[in-house]
């Protein structure tokens, strides 16, 4: 099964979330993050996942929870930012948000239970 880290960054209070641009979940809000390599742990996808795509170097924190939908299995990492500001490059958008606002946006299927959980 192939597995798919997200992270779960927060700062000031407030949660970074994007919104896919092309491909599966078009349009739809998600956590950052990507398809694990061969040979990859979570956090090393994770890590390399956000340097190409938002343009930041993270510290991995912990793993929050795992999920598996539509044969893909989803590791959730709490990380932080360690240097650089997110950038877009393959979203078309991106925002910090409150984690009670989470609810209020429309998101990926694998998403959006970590969503409602962090909303709680």
């Amino acid at each position: 099964m192939r597995e798919v880290t997200a992270a779960i960054i927060r700062r000031n209070g407030k949660i970074l979330i994007c919104r896919r641009a092309d491909g599966s979940c078009a349009h739809l809000w998600e956590f950052p993050g990507g398809k694990t390599e061969p040979g990859e742990t979570p956090f090393d996808c994770l890590t390399r996942e956000l340097r190409e795509e938002l343009s930041i170097d993270i510290k991995p924190l912990r793993e929050y929870c795992r999920s598996i939908h539509s044969e893909l299995s989803f590791v959730f990492i709490e990380a932080e930012i360690a240097s650089g500001e997110p950038q877009l490059s393959v979203h078309e958008e991106m925002k910090w948000v409150k984690p009670e606002e989470l609810t209020e946006f429309e998101w990926c299927p694998a998403d959006k239970p970590v969503a409602e959980k962090l909303s709680q």
